[in-house]
């Protein structure tokens, strides 16, 4: 026995959905009323205005959400595959563009170089030999500034240095003019020196014994400070030769002088004290 759905337990969807099918079984084969007309634009504004509004709406974004309808596989594909044609063609026409563009260019540039009648071949590498001159010349208006910046540099080197030397020259001239003050004062006091040694020898002698040996003594005394006279005229006549020299040569030799002539007088002294027939 065939049994049917009562009309209670048939949903609201389903008849929607049967009575769309009777339509579009109904329709099948007839021309469409609106084929070929287009929406005004007030009709195009009012369908905006609607769309808006409804999608603004919480239980329509809450239904289309409920029930969403994604693309199938199928579609998919379908998408994919037409949109890789339509830009494949794009790219060929494209390329196809550049390609008659260059061809296009490269013939004027040749007809411009070769020239018509009477008129002269052009060369296309001036450009780059007037780039290269105009290289070459800042190259060497660089190189000339390198060469004017050294010049300077040597010339303010030498004046530095005759400058350097020049402070060097009076600062050894007032040194040794110092020297010299000071070595002036050290043979001062060499002649004092040799005058206390004199007046010592004198002493020396006047308390020797015999009269004999006071006489000889006395001779030797007196070849002494005629020794010594000649030698403080010899020092001041070497004034000026030592005072070329530094101040502590000055000094050592002052020294190296007293010393000797110190040793000579008491030589002198020993060899006139010392009896006949001892030895020394």
């Amino acid at each position: 026995m065939h049994h049917t759905d009562s009309p209670d337990s048939i949903s609201k969807e389903e008849k929607e959905r049967q009575r769309r099918k009777k339509i579009g079984l109904a329709n099948k084969g007839r021309v469409p009323w609106n084929k070929g007309r287009k929406h005004s634009s007030e009709t195009c504004a009012r369908i905006k205005q609607r769309t808006t509004e409804a999608l603004k709406d919480p239980k329509v974004r809450k239904k289309m959400s409920e029930h969403p309808r994604p693309h199938s596989a199928e579609s998919k594909a379908k998408m994919r595959s037409s949109l890789r044609r339509v830009w494949g063609q794009r790219l060929k026409w494209k390329r196809l563009r550049e390609k008659l563009f260059l061809s296009w260019v490269e013939s004027i540039a040749e007809a411009a170089k070769k020239g018509g009648r009477g008129q002269q071949e052009l060369c296309w590498d001036s450009y780059e030999k007037i780039k290269q001159k105009l290289h070459l010349q800042e190259l060497q208006l660089a190189a000339e500034k390198k060469k004017e910046k050294a010049k300077e540099r040597t010339k303010q080197r030498a004046t530095t240095a005759e400058q350097v030397k020049e402070k060097n020259m009076a600062r050894i001239a007032c040194e040794r003019r110092k020297d010299g003050e000071v070595y002036e004062d050290t043979e001062e006091l060499t002649v004092l020196q040799g005058r206390n040694c004199k007046q010592r020898l004198m002493k020396l002698e006047r308390k020797t014994s015999t009269n004999g040996q006071v006489a000889a003594r006395g001779d030797i005394v007196m070849s002494h400070i005629s020794a010594f006279e000649k030698l403080d005229l010899e020092l001041m006549k070497r004034e000026k030769m030592q005072k070329e020299f530094s101040f502590a040569d000055q000094i050592k030799a002052a020294k190296n002088k007293r010393m000797e002539l110190t040793m000579e007088a008491l030589s002198s002294v020993h060899a006139a004290n010392k009896k006949p027939g001892e030895y020394a």
